[in-house]
């Protein structure tokens, strides 16, 4: 049976203000007053059980905030129950025709997506086997099948075109399985306020056996948006979220003396609240079927129905009512949903979390969601937390400080099956995916930064059970946590006020980690990656003062730092590219970093400009571009820059240029200069702008420079290599240049 574990903030808020005791003292940061609610799991016991839970909170919750707004929320229509005319709306447009494709040699070597850990795959917009290149082109709204490989072969054989209301699509690729995650915003049709069904996770797998004949595998639905997914060799897991509302006003009206209990206990349906999911899979037979849903040439079994079965699946924890008024709660549904892809006959595993999701980390075991808590005041943590022997201990900190704090909740992943195992709370909020590291342990390890009273970076070490194991606080008081790797019981930390402190961290020990060295560098970084055992990749950007006297990021810098001596790191290369406002796509997504470790080289894809230097405009840029950058990293030869791609066509440039600055010859008459007292000059400007990329010393790049943005569809979005080939991919085509032979064009696979 499953089980659906409901954890909902109330573990983890504990705290209420004290009030001012003295007329001439302010004891707001420091006043705290520790609450103990019963934090043993429950389950219910029944449907109406269950009601009466949700009954306690409406009126708790509304007694707290008897101002709170009428939310008004509707069930959407179109998808209840067995959704056949809505999918098969959809359907009409998964199939486009196709062209053949040819038996090629196999590749020996080729990219694959940027992922924190080893065996988890992350969902990106492009993925490559060898052979196909498989591509989510937004501009068009459609999934490119291209063969990839050889390059001079190569060309598009299939497209998927996606329905106009999916959003933000990903895709990971499986042996022969094609997998697409999007959000979807349904139909506005709506006939329940309970909970927003107004927008869906989507799921389809497509069987790519045969590529010239493809299969649907399956077609998942579930209420609420994706927040993130992961894949562990055929298993793909899917973190949803959806909100569940309050109509208070519906049972507490302007003219309703309290709680009109009548009309909610006639209108509530608890079964309605659970998400609903649809799951349509091949049928492998056509006898005995549920509802059978013709799709094309092929048919497929139809279920549906809530993700839970019955309401005494469901454990749940329920904040008393001081922790609610205290800390605001309205919860959310977080739906955890495995599918695996080996199977189109299998049905998908679901499991509910009744609370929030901000970040996930998965491993291959662990799947740990955690959500922000933000609060206006401190607050203490219980003494005891524990109901049976041996009691950990749970509390990360005695006084937890206002503003954001960061909830944790730990799953344990087999294939298919969850355990729930554990929920805790710390203090701050984690920067991203890669703030969280788990060892071979099993021992959680996770930097937050926290702003108030004062700012700083923590690193907090728990256990199985995620109670506290050790704790590093306090990291660089007023600096910014800018970006960290976990390598093994290696800690590499980046902050940054004016200059980057590196801070290398020693986790050897779980109950004693130490700080072993800090080299501070201009610039900071936000992204690094391990080259080998002695040697890290750091991606970040050089920095300068204004003329304001603020810190601004100045141009970018890739540098490679020996680590070979732990408690004596030092940078053994650097290379700069370009001025200010330059920027990479990897500074802000790991994901697009594109390392072949096998050559040593490193793409890029990256917006590089070049200052004018003009002191009357210090926004002018004399040249832009954008391009892919192809470095070699080498620990013994250094950062050297080998080619720069780029998808622009810039051949019609310096005609266009003359084209344009051809309507201001002749027009701009000389204005007359006039003296003036004390022997000064004036000379008024002229009645005419003229442009300055249209200057006789100026030059077509400037001219480029002010429409560089008319270009997007040919910005280079993602970079693939499949040997001696990088695959550089924008939404009008994909080039292929050949590294054996210095960059050149090989071949062009344009998309129409």
């Amino acid at each position: 049976m499953r089980k659906i574990i409901i954890s909902t903030l109330a573990i983890l808020s504990l705290f209420i203000l004290s009030q001012v005791n003295a007329v001439d003292t302010d004891t707001q940061l420091t006043a705290t007053k520790t609450l103990n609610p019963n934090f043993e799991v429950k389950k219910f016991s029944s449907c109406s059980d269950m009601k009466k839970v949700i009954k306690d909170y409406v009126k708790n919750n509304y007694s707290s905030f008897p101002q709170y707004p009428i939310l008004y929320r509707w069930w959407m229509l179109d998808d209840v129950a067995m959704p056949t005319s809505a999918i098969s709306k959809d359907a009409a447009v998964w199939w486009i025709s196709w062209n053949e494709a040819k038996t090629v040699n196999v590749a020996q070597n080729f990219s694959e997506t940027n992922s924190q850990v080893a065996n988890v795959d992350e969902p990106e917009i492009v993925k490559t086997d060898w052979k196909y290149i498989y591509y989510y082109n937004s501009k068009d709204q459609k999934i490119y099948i291209s063969l990839a490989y050889p390059a001079t072969d190569a060309k598009v054989v299939k497209k998927i075109a996606l329905p106009s209301n999916f959003v933000d699509p990903k895709i990971f690729i499986n042996g022969n399985k094609l997998t697409i995650i999007s959000t979807k915003y349904s139909n506005n049709n709506y006939s329940y306020f309970w909970f927003n069904r107004d927008v869906k996770t989507v799921v389809v797998v497509y069987d790519l056996s045969d590529i010239n004949n493809l299969k649907i595998d399956r077609f998942y639905q579930v209420d609420g948006n994706v927040i993130e997914s992961r894949k562990i060799w055929n298993y793909i897991y899917i973190v949803s979220k959806n909100d569940f509302y309050m109509p208070y006003g519906i049972y507490y009206g302007n003219n309703i003396k309290g709680f009109n209990e009548t009309k909610f206990d006639s209108e509530l349906n608890v079964e309605k609240i659970l998400p609903e999911k649809a799951d349509m899979t091949r049928a492998t037979s056509t006898a005995k079927r549920n509802v059978v849903v013709n799709w094309k040439k092929y048919d497929y079994n139809m279920t549906s129905g809530n993700t839970a079965n019955n309401c005494s699946d469901i454990e749940y924890i329920m904040p008393d009512q001081a922790t609610i008024k205290n800390n605001n709660f309205n919860p959310s549904i977080v739906t955890l949903s495995i599918i695996d892809t080996s199977d189109a006959t299998k049905k998908v595993k679901s499991k509910l979390l009744f609370g929030d999701v901000s970040n996930i980390y998965m491993s291959e075991k662990n799947l740990y969601i955690t959500s922000s808590m933000y609060t206006n005041e401190n607050y203490a943590c219980p003494a005891i937390m524990c109901f049976a022997a041996p009691c950990p201990q749970k509390c990360v900190a005695p006084i937890f400080p206002a503003w954001a704090n960061t909830i944790i909740h730990k799953i344990a992943i087999d294939k298919d099956t969850t355990t729930y195992r554990s929920s805790t709370i710390i203090p701050g909020s984690p920067l991203n995916q890669y703030s969280m590291d788990e060892n071979s342990a099993w021992e959680f390890r996770i930097l937050t930064s926290t702003y108030y009273p004062d700012r700083y970076t923590n690193l907090y070490i728990l256990g199985k059970d995620l109670s506290l194991v050790w704790k590093l606080e306090n990291i660089e008081k007023w600096e910014d946590y800018k970006s960290n790797r976990f390598i093994g019981n290696k800690l590499f930390l980046v902050t940054f006020k004016q200059i980057d402190p590196l801070f290398a961290i020693d986790l050897s020990d779980s109950t004693n980690p130490k700080i072993l060295w800090e080299l501070k560098m201009p610039g900071y970084s936000t992204y690094l990656h391990p080259y080998d055992e002695n040697h890290l990749i750091w991606l970040g950007y050089n920095t300068k003062e204004n003329q304001w006297w603020w810190t601004q990021n100045d141009w970018i810098k890739v540098d490679l730092y020996d680590i070979s001596d732990f408690k004596n790191p030092k940078v053994s290369s650097s290379l700069k590219l370009w001025d200010n406002y330059s920027s990479a796509d990897a500074l802000n997504d790991p994901r697009l970093f594109v390392w072949d470790k096998s050559t040593k080289m490193l793409y890029l894809t990256a917006m590089l400009y070049t200052s004018a230097n003009d002191v009357n405009n210090p926004y002018r840029n004399s040249d832009v571009f954008q391009w892919t950058i192809a470095l070699n990293i080498d620990a013994s030869t250094g950062i050297k820059e080998k080619a720069r791609i780029t998808n622009i066509d810039t051949s019609w440039l310096e005609e266009a240029r003359q084209k344009e600055c051809k309507q201001y010859s002749g027009t701009t008459s000389k204005p007359a200069c006039v003296k003036i007292i004390w022997g000064w000059e004036y000379c008024p400007p002229a009645n005419t702008y003229v442009p300055p990329y249209c200057y006789e010393w100026s030059t077509t790049w400037e001219y480029l420079a002010n429409l560089i943005w008319n270009q997007n569809d040919n910005f280079i979005l993602r970079n693939v290599f499949i040997d001696n080939y990088i695959y550089s991919i924008s939404n009008t085509k994909i080039q292929i240049n050949d590294t054996s032979a210095n960059y050149s064009k090989v071949w062009d696979i344009n998309f129409k």
